[in-house]
């Protein structure tokens, strides 16, 4: 009887253990995509991600305008960013899929039909890693060659995209930009690694939004590529090296931030504390970068001073240096609520930054270019590589 029971015993925590196995190594976005299912094409929407609350209402706008553009397909949502996909459960309480779960979810449901559309802004790193490794070396080509894939192209894919973001944007700002005692100051991402030639795509939309506004008080920086930072990057192996000289960064970095806007006070004879600044996120949505790089809110929840700003090191937000400047950072235009200031991860709620993807006509650019592909007929699978 003994021996008996311990072999019920074994065969009990073996079956035990073998279940609990399965159940940690399943596809946690299967179970999503075969309660979803509905049709026999896929749409996933691929955007790098955010952890802020702010962005629960944009994307769902964006998932709200395919809908009502591509009634006949299933859609779903997944970042490209992995540490966005591992933090944002527990700030906002939804679960964003890995790209591969999700890519490897659909081809097993069945889809005949495939399509991927980029929300990112630029075609850089994430953009170009997304539709060539994820999308067609992965998806396309190892995994399921037989299934027809459809891919959308990014916001800024041509001159015409250019122009229409800049018509967009120069007609939201158009009362500010007619005043020359105002400046408009838009920061997108970047890619720090300059051979993504990608970048050169905040320059065009600057060039574009300057040849609509008559004062030229329109300008386009990042928060990560080094010649359109606020201040030239500073050297991390030896912080002595660091530029602090503002003659230097304004002789040897023209397209820097503080260059140009100290550039534009003296080519209309303003000091900056006559200057009144707007400052906004030139990124799908307003998170991490837009709340701590452009606005500062950590450092503004904490009580900072403001005569500890450093305008040599990018630690400091860009409203933090242009205060420290002198110029009048306009706290009260499309900003975050200063007694909110300290939420954590943001608020879902009563943010006025408004980023890309708060603007239906710009979310509508996205739209077109899968619906272009689509007309276009444009389908593809993996045995046209292989």
């Amino acid at each position: 009887m003994a021996v008996l029971a311990a072999a019920i015993l074994c065969t009990g925590l073996a079956s035990c253990s073998d279940k609990d196995h399965e159940e940690s190594t399943l596809n946690p976005a299967q179970q999503e995509v075969a309660r979803t299912k509905r049709h026999d094409t896929a749409l996933l929407l691929c955007t790098f991600g955010s952890t802020y609350n702010e962005s629960l209402s944009v994307y769902d706008d964006i998932i709200g305008d395919f809908k009502a553009a591509f009634p006949d397909v299933d859609i779903y949502m997944s970042f490209t960013s992995r540490t966005c996909i591992n933090r944002v459960q527990a700030s906002t309480g939804i679960q964003r899929y890995e790209l591969d779960q999700w890519l490897k979810a659909i081809g097993n449901a069945g889809y005949t039909r495939v399509a991927v559309q980029s929300l990112h802004v630029i075609p850089g790193e994430e953009y170009l890693s997304l539709m060539n490794t994820d999308i067609k070396k992965y998806f396309m080509i190892q995994w399921f060659p037989n299934i027809d894939v459809l891919k959308g192209a990014n916001l800024l894919a041509d001159d015409e995209d250019t122009e229409a973001v800049a018509d967009i944007l120069y007609k939201h700002y158009s009362s500010q930009l007619a005043d020359r005692h105002s400046i408009v100051l838009l920061m997108g991402h970047g890619n720090p690694d300059e051979n993504y030639n990608a970048n050169h795509k905040y320059a065009d939309v600057q060039k574009a939004l300057q040849a609509k506004a008559e004062n030229k008080n329109i300008f386009v920086g990042t928060v990560d590529y080094g010649d359109m930072l606020f201040w030239p990057k500073e050297v991390e192996e030896n912080p002595a090296d660091r530029i602090t000289d503002a003659a230097i960064v304004r002789s040897q970095y023209p397209d820097c931030i503080y260059s140009q806007v100290m550039q534009y006070c003296d080519n209309n004879g303003l000091q900056p504390g006559d200057v009144k600044v707007y400052i906004a996120p030139f990124m799908s949505i307003a998170g991490d970068h837009a709340h701590n790089d452009l606005w500062g809110l950590e450092a503004l929840a904490e009580g900072s001073d403001i005569n500890q700003v450093d305008l040599s090191t990018n630690k400091f937000s860009w409203r933090e240096r242009l205060e420290k400047i002198g110029f009048q950072v306009q706290g009260e235009f499309e900003s975050h609520p200063i007694a909110q200031a300290g939420a954590d991860h943001g608020i879902a709620e009563g943010c006025g930054i408004r980023a890309l993807g708060s603007y239906p006509a710009i979310r509508q650019i996205w739209v077109k270019h899968l619906r272009e592909q689509w007309d276009a007929n444009a389908w593809e699978n993996g045995k046209d590589y292989q």
